[in-house]
Parts: structure tokens; sequence; C-alpha cells
């Protein structure tokens, strides 16, 4: 894409000897310039996903829920009380 900047001369001038310098073109530069700018100014990525779900009917805990209830499996449910008495038993057992 081809856009079209006004610069001032003092800066094109800086330009032109930073590039002739690196060895590169003044376009490649300002690639490199505009690509070290936006790194620079991105906001962090704890912010990236803020808003995310302001469109969405479901909020977050029921999309969980849901997310949740998906992986129970029928086998599972019938051993959920058995485990839950071995587990017991076993940590009864360490702490002797």
């Amino acid at each position: 894409m081809r856009i079209l900047v006004d610069i001032p001369e003092t800066e094109l001038e800086a330009l032109e000897a930073i590039s002739k310098a690196a060895g590169i073109s003044q376009t490649e530069a300002i690639r490199r310039a505009i690509s070290a700018y936006i790194e620079l100014n991105r906001p962090p990525a704890k912010h990236a996903g803020f808003g995310l779900w302001k469109d969405y009917e479901m909020d977050t805990d029921e999309y969980l829920r849901n997310i949740r209830a998906e992986r129970d499996r029928e086998w599972d449910k019938d051993d959920t009380r058995a485990d839950t008495q071995a587990l017991e038993s076993e940590t009864a057992n360490l702490s002797c």
C-alpha cells in the first residue's frame, strides 16, 4: 500500500543520511521506523482481551459451565462418589 506523507526537509535529510549509513533505502528505513513505533506503542497484552465478551448474550461464567458440562462423561458420573471416597481415604492414611 502506498501513502502520501509530508515530511519536513530537515527530517528528510536526516533520513537520507541514516539510510545511507545503514545501507538501506529510505523506504526501508521508514518501514522499520513504523514497525518500531508500533512495537513501542502497542497496548499491553493484558488489555488485548478486554471487552471481547461485550457482544455475547452469555456471560463468561455461563460459558465455562457449558464447556465443563460438555466434558462430563456418562461413566464419570457414576464413579464420582467412589473417587471422592477413595481420595478421602488415601488422604486420611497419609495424615497418620
